[in-house]
């Protein structure tokens, strides 16, 4: 029995005291399944602003509770992109009021070092996304960091998309992978690592191979994968086209099956949840939009690899929840003694579930892994000791908070 006051942990029983309910409200989850440390998403796209045909903060922090998280850190590539004060302020705002789960967000690197400056003080930026047409934009954003470690204590991250722009190219669906080849993820790596100090925190994200995952680990890296990679590959492109067409590409099998046996060796798993409307997802394949919708069954696709034995729930608490929370630098993250943060996922490792789309509470209905039957699920999410989602119902929503207000 644990007891939350504004969302921490104040005393932890090792029994129930009935009297202790008579003067707090109580919830007994203790028929639902194991508690475990909350699950935190590195890598979302809620979009909102002029994307909100896409998904908003609202819709896309309710699929995440579902998911099993109770923190997401969001992508700047919004519309407006989030590359000045004035945008970055308006998303700020959003997530603060439509938030169902703590947040973060990154932002995309301005052309001016003094605005990137302004940017990065404010509550709630975690640090900023350079996808590949932003590589140049290294040396100025290293340069900020540097500033910035004299001023205050909050550790800020550079998350890459690492693939080189001058190696890629399009092919047909099946074929993508040959077009967006291995070694354009290497090459970025190979980039960065003349970057590498002290006040540097980089890390990889959506890597799609073994070859990458071990560079990246060697230059000191942290890095994550998604579920996507490990499920599907370039077959399932082939097959269902522009619902399972993304960035980084899908793979072929063989790639698949080699860093699925290595899944354990990732910093964390993210789902880069990236909703688009069904019209734009049902497009011809070469101008349709990248992107997979899978966030509302997160929780249920990494608890079915314990069946299939691939990893174990240690592995899962590592990769949703440990992990993610040791990069941004979150302390006391869903632990049970006194002054954790009370934010918890309830999972049941046995409930099965057949993936049904029209179920989810993302706007985005198109997924590749719709009637797949997945073992195991999310049964409740707890934010900061609020009961948010049990049994597939958003219960109540939390007052959201940015994450940065736990990493000092």
């Amino acid at each position: 029995m644990l007891l939350i006051r504004e969302g921490l942990v104040i005393k932890r029983y090792n029994y129930v005291d009935k009297k202790i309910c008579r003067e707090y409200e109580c919830i007994d989850l203790r028929g639902e399944g194991l508690l475990v440390p909350g699950f935190i998403d590195l890598h979302v796209h809620l979009r909102g602003l002029e994307n909100s045909y896409k998904e908003d903060e609202e819709t896309g922090t309710k699929a995440a509770v579902h998911g099993g998280f109770t923190a997401v850190v969001d992508m700047p590539n919004t519309m407006p992109k989030i590359d000045n004060v004035f945008a970055l302020r308006r998303k700020l705002n959003a997530l603060k009021t439509m938030s169902y789960t703590d947040y973060g967000i990154y932002l995309s690197p301005p052309s001016d070092k003094d605005e990137l400056l302004n940017m990065l003080i404010h509550e709630g930026v975690v640090g900023v996304k350079i996808f590949p047409q932003d590589l140049h934009h290294i040396p100025k954003v290293a340069e900020a960091f540097k500033d910035l470690t004299t001023k205050d204590n909050r550790r800020r991250i550079i998350i890459v998309h690492a693939e080189n722009p001058l190696m890629l190219s399009e092919c047909d669906a099946g074929r993508r992978y040959i077009c967006r080849p291995i070694e354009s993820e290497l090459s970025v790596l190979n980039i960065l690592k003349n970057y590498a100090e002290p006040w540097i925190y980089i890390h990889i994200t959506h890597v799609t191979n073994l070859l990458t995952l071990t560079l990246a680990k060697n230059y000191g890296f942290t890095v994550d994968t998604c579920p996507h990679y490990l499920y599907l590959d370039s077959s399932n492109e082939k097959e269902m086209g522009c619902t399972a067409k993304v960035n980084p590409p899908l793979r072929s099998r063989s790639t698949r099956l080699m860093l699925l046996n290595f899944v354990n060796k990732f910093d964390a798993i993210t789902s880069d949840h990236a909703p688009h409307s069904e019209e734009e997802k049902l497009k011809d394949f070469s101008t349709c939009p990248s992107g997979i919708s899978s966030i509302d069954v997160m929780g249920s696709l990494m608890l079915n690899l314990i069946h299939k034995g691939v990893i174990d729930l240690v592995d899962v608490i590592n990769l949703l929840s440990k992990g993610p929370a040791r990069i941004l630098g979150l302390r006391r993250w869903g632990c049970l003694y006194e002054g954790c943060l009370a934010s918890y996922t309830v999972v049941d490792l046995d409930n099965e579930l057949c993936v049904d789309p029209q179920k989810f509470s993302s706007k985005a209905k198109l997924t590749p892994y719709k009637t797949m039957r997945l073992r195991g699920s999310v049964k409740a999410t707890v934010i900061r000791g609020c009961l948010v989602h049990k049994d597939n119902h958003i219960v109540e929503k939390p007052r959201a908070m940015p994450i940065t207000a736990f990493a000092r």
